[in-house]
This record gives structure tokens, sequence and C-alpha cells, in this order.
């Protein structure tokens, strides 16, 4: 069953091992260094990069764990439901989270927040991310937190104070 995130959009329930793995596809990208020269910047990574980026790790380490992408799918579609620890701490590497992540409710929900915070700051300007949190910790709803972001935006420019762009014309 999916969620809804602080800034609105569906995600998995992050109640499984699947579910989280298919979070951090969802909202980990890669890295400019990790772009090929003709790849789309902001794009997800595949199945195989998370893979091959364990694999290129445990060939300078002898303790760490080699994995297939195979394996990888089987546990992002709820297949294989228990790995290995040193799997979870691969794949916690490879996305950059706290391996908490992936076993600790509490963890998860600290680095959800996280990633969410990271997205809104990439799609829109500080100010507008400040008033959502705030807003959000008040027990606003997403839908709330929108409609009085909506009638900031609205007296800011009865006021003159600066030409506002609406949700629409923002670029994603």
């Amino acid at each position: 069953m999916a969620e809804q995130s602080p800034c609105g959009a569906d995600v998995p329930a992050l109640d499984t091992l699947a579910g989280k793995l298919e979070f951090l596809f969802d909202n980990i990208r890669p890295t400019a260094d990790e772009l090929g020269a003709n790849d789309e910047p902001g794009r997800r990574y595949t199945i195989r990069e998370i893979a091959n980026k364990i694999n290129k790790a445990a060939a300078s380490d002898p303790d760490a764990p080699t994995i297939s992408a195979a394996y990888i799918g089987e546990m992002r579609r709820g297949v294989t439901t228990d790995p290995r620890a040193s799997h979870i701490l691969a794949l916690a590497r490879a996305f950059g989270v706290d391996p908490g992540f992936l076993i600790d409710r509490r963890v998860t929900r600290v680095v959800q927040e996280q990633i969410d915070l990271l997205n809104e700051l990439r799609q829109l300007d500080v100010r507008h991310v400040a008033l959502r949190w705030v807003l959000r910790e008040q027990g606003l709803s997403a839908d709330t937190s929108r409609l009085i972001e909506q009638i900031v935006e609205r007296c800011r420019q009865l006021e003159g104070l600066d030409l506002v762009e609406t949700r629409s014309d923002r670029p994603q």
C-alpha cells in the first residue's frame, strides 16, 4: 500500500524491505560522476548499477560481499525478504543512506524525511520548503499546507513584494 509523503507524493509503504528499496530507487539519483556523457541528469539508478557499485566496493575489500542484479531485483520485488546483514550494509552504502533505514522503523522515518526535504529543495526555493516544513510540524495536511502556500504567494503579489511564479511555471 502506498503512503503519501509530506510533500504530497505517493511513496511505497516503508514497512517492508521491498518498499524501502523501492523508495530508494525512486528518490536517490546517480551523482554527476556516475552519469555517462549520454545519461539524463536526474534519472533513476538501475538495479544493475547498484549491483555494480556493490561489486566494485567488494573488489577492493575482501570482507565486502558481492551481489547480483537478480538478487537485488528479488529483494525489490519482495521475493527475498531476509537477506544477509552484509547485503543490507552494502545496499545502504551503494545508496548513501544509513543502514538503519533498511532495518529500523525510526531510522527509516528520519531518512525518509531527510530525502523528502532534499527532493523538495531541488524542486522549490528554500522559502517554500521552510514554510512547508513549519506547517507540517504544526500537524497540517499536505493539502492544507499547499493552500496556505498559495495564500502567502497571493498576499506577496498583492503587496508587490516580489514576482512569484505559479507552481505550474516552476521548473521541476
